[in-house]
């Protein structure tokens, strides 16, 4: 409806104020509750590019819709993770799917010019009408699937087992090669070290990031991770080290973050987990989380062989 309207250009620092108050009226947004100095830090994550791959869409001299493009390298490849929203007043006007269309273009130009390949990842949220027939019209293919859960009956939080007497600490910025270490080894990913200080640095609770030390051993063997925004806190990562999985580790580090979360003026938690974990569902859903919605992985791979004629716009 648009298309001959819409202009879309790079990013400027003035920008953030109104991209944020985007994020803000959109309460399915993953980065809902931000604030603009935490956009400004997103931006900037170490190795990631966003900043140079963050665009704003305008139409009648008035911002309606982003986009944020975040590279990460892969055991499997790079990766790009894509944030972006309409307006709400915008939606279902056509914009969404120019502003779909000028990444595809983006990330192809970027694959010839770099002669590196691409896979390009779209979240299809349970809820949201439009971005399935977008992902499927262009060829995008489904890998997994996120069951969203989240607990709201914070006034009991029970342990359902019996665990050995960890001990938590904190994370200091001297232990990021510990978190990178215990993250790389329970999911075979690639998080540096410089990574993890700029996570931690941002954390605006620094006891709601958890390492978890076995009984006698002075290295770290697990972590969580988590956030508060306003009074609903998000538990981003459990991650253990491959030899320590299916010790209670998990269990134990999840109720002491429930319990600091709790504390710190959360009255409902929400995670994700893969829906093929069943083993970390089953746990989830004795501590008394529920699947609320689901959140879709689409992957489209973009390589310098694959030349896909696509509009100027």
């Amino acid at each position: 409806m648009y298309e001959q309207e819409v202009t879309i250009r790079p990013y400027q620092d003035s920008d953030a104020e109104s991209i944020v108050a985007i994020i803000n009226r959109d309460s399915l947004h993953l980065q809902n509750g931000m604030h603009i100095h935490e956009f400004e830090r997103f931006l900037d994550e170490p190795g990631a590019r966003t900043r140079e791959h963050t665009f704003v869409a305008n139409l009648h001299d008035q911002i309606v819709g982003y986009i944020s493009l975040c590279f990460v390298e892969t055991t499997n490849g790079r990766k790009v993770d894509s944030f972006s929203a309409v307006d709400i007043p915008w939606r279902r006007k056509g914009i969404g799917t120019i502003l779909f269309q000028f990444i595809l273009n983006h990330l192809n130009a970027v694959v010839s010019q770099e002669d590196r390949t691409i896979h390009f990842v779209l979240r299809v949220d349970s809820r949201t009408t439009g971005m399935l027939e977008l992902a499927r019209s262009h060829g995008m293919e489904k890998k997994h699937t996120l069951l969203l859960l989240r607990k709201d009956d914070l006034v009991h939080i029970r342990n359902c087992y019996v665990t050995p007497n960890y001990s938590f600490k904190s994370p200091t910025l001297q232990q990021a090669d510990a978190w990178a270490s215990i993250y790389n080894d329970a999911f075979q990913g690639k998080k540096t070290v410089e990574s993890v200080v700029y996570e931690l640095e941002g954390a605006s609770h620094s006891d709601l990031n958890i390492l978890a030390f076995h009984p006698g051993e002075d290295e770290p063997v697990a972590f969580i991770s988590s956030q508060l925004v306003g009074d609903r806190g998000d538990i981003a990562t459990i991650a253990v080290k491959q030899d320590y999985q299916g010790r209670g580790i998990g269990h134990a580090l999840l109720i002491e973050n429930l319990l600091r979360l709790k504390n710190a003026g959360a009255n409902e938690i929400t995670l994700s987990v893969n829906s093929a974990n069943l083993k970390a569902i089953r746990l989830y859903e004795k501590v008394g989380f529920t699947t609320y919605a689901t959140r879709s992985y689409f992957f489209k791979q973009i390589s310098p062989a694959l030349e896909v004629p696509l509009s100027s716009k």
